[in-house]
């Protein structure tokens, strides 16, 4: 199942990204149309961590997508593989 992305309503503010991306030393001037292509590509990854989420809590039978599923989501679909080290709890920390 593809996720709709036509349905997005939600907006980045391009100015807070903008400011994000400054705050790194190492990136100079920022051209104007880059703080909204990004803020687009960040609703898209958004949208479709969500769909994966939903999809796992759908398959567990339950209609509110908690932390649990989106770890799940992660874990199980690769083009999210760059998330699980934040998802995963290091040995030994009992917290």
């Amino acid at each position: 199942m593809a996720p709709n992305f036509d349905n997005i309503k939600t907006h980045f503010p391009a100015a807070r990204i903008k400011k994000l991306m400054q705050s790194d030393e190492d990136i100079g001037k920022v051209a104007q149309a880059t703080p909204v292509v990004v803020g687009r590509a960040l609703e898209f990854f958004l949208a479709s961590l969500v769909d994966a989420s939903a999809t796992e809590a759908r398959e567990a039978g339950i209609k509110r997508i908690t932390a649990q599923h989106v770890k799940a989501a992660i874990e199980k679909n690769e083009n999210f593989d760059f998330l699980v080290e934040t998802v995963t709890k290091p040995e030994g920390n009992d917290e």
